[in-house]
């Protein structure tokens, strides 16, 4: 049987994004660290600390499926059907 886990990032402030729906500071850190850290899909490459690369590399390692948000998918255009936190599949 496989293991279900959840995550979610919210700002102190209890808000999510800016009403204009931009997530902002929420997401800087996916950019302000000094390891490289390429997402599954290849598309993507992060510069995280070390210890949130191998965060990442386990979480995605360990990954099968992802649920998100219509305000998440619609504005992603559904990833074009390849969420870059997932590995193409052969």
């Amino acid at each position: 049987m496989g293991k279900v886990a959840t995550g979610f990032s919210t700002s102190l402030d209890d808000f999510i994004a800016r009403p204009d729906g931009e997530v902002g500071p929420l997401s800087d850190w996916y950019f302000g660290g000094d390891t490289e850290y390429r997402m599954p899909s290849g598309n993507i490459t992060l510069k995280v600390s070390p210890q949130s690369a191998e965060l990442l590399q386990e979480s995605h390692r360990t990954t099968g499926a992802l649920v998100v948000g219509r305000r998440q998918f619609e504005p992603a255009g559904g990833w074009g059907g390849s969420h870059p936190m997932l590995a193409l599949l052969p």
